[in-house]
């Protein structure tokens, strides 16, 4: 049995999602002490924190807007679902590129027995409501996030990936039958539905999803570092009529950073 992280970075004009994964690395390293496994489109040049570099063709592009860089940028989003075939372990921490891991707590998921977990909720680390960022389409189904999977190599995770490369290949269809925008291809869209594909419709809550929540950052917001593990939030908040910055220390809590402009910035320093 070999344990491992695999990321998926692709970089475009703006945003460098190589340097974003080789800090991950470094952090995986100190924290989870398990080796991990970069899936790019170029060889990497710069001495690096990776086990493995899997070059592979790179994979179609859409577009999405950034509201922390104010423009629109190439979003190179397709082939999550190789994860299965390409990992080199097996059994695998399936992460973003633009997730920081800054506690141990990942290490519970290689015991928790199950074949296959992510997260079924997310929540914006300062407070303001993200209710309708956990469910997707015009009736609202739960939303899967592929931010963070654990899977093992065996027939349940295949037929998820596999179901994930289906709804990729057909993603009009599922966008037309869910009633969600047909761009930006996003995984977690393909990985709610493969899991609900797999689960005959009837999906139970305990038998996929990670027993916590996924934090979240959003780009309206700003973080920085302050030491090891630790991150300063800022965001806007109301108080006597009147939007006052608010800042929060958050200290050994892993996070997922959407607004990728900050998450650059702490990377370079």
């Amino acid at each position: 049995m070999s344990k491992g992280c695999l990321i998926f970075a692709f970089n475009n004009d703006s945003m460098d999602y190589v340097k974003m994964a080789n800090s991950s690395a470094c952090n995986v390293r100190r924290l989870l002490g398990i080796p991990t496994t970069i899936v790019t489109d170029k060889e990497i040049n710069f001495k690096h924190n990776f086990d493995k570099v899997i070059v592979v063709e790179k994979p179609n592009h859409g577009h999405r807007h950034f509201r922390d860089y104010n423009k629109t940028v190439k979003w190179i989003n397709f082939g999550r679902h190789q994860a299965y075939n390409l990992t080199p372990y097996t059994e695998t921490l399936l992460l973003d590129a633009d997730y920081v891991v800054a506690s141990d707590r990942l290490k519970l998921l290689f015991d928790i027995g199950r074949s296959f977990l992510c997260h079924l909720s997310s929540f914006n680390v300062s407070g303001h409501c993200f209710r309708a960022s956990n469910v997707y389409g015009v009736y609202k189904m739960p939303m899967a996030w592929a931010t963070v999977v654990y899977f093992k190599k065996d027939n349940t995770s295949k037929n998820i990936f596999n179901a994930m490369q289906m709804v990729q290949n057909n993603y009009t269809h599922y966008a037309e039958l869910y009633n969600f925008q047909h761009h930006p291809f996003r995984n977690d869209y393909a990985l709610s539905i493969a899991l609900n594909i797999n689960s005959g419709h009837c999906i139970n809550s305990n038998e996929y999803y990670i027993p916590w929540d996924l934090a979240s950052i959003v780009p309206e917001d700003s973080i920085v570092k302050k030491g090891t593990d630790s991150y300063e939030l800022t965001y806007k908040k109301l108080i006597n009529d009147e939007y006052k910055d608010v800042r929060i220390l958050l200290n050994d809590m892993d996070l997922h950073v959407m607004g990728k402009l900050d998450l650059e910035k702490i990377y370079e320093s």
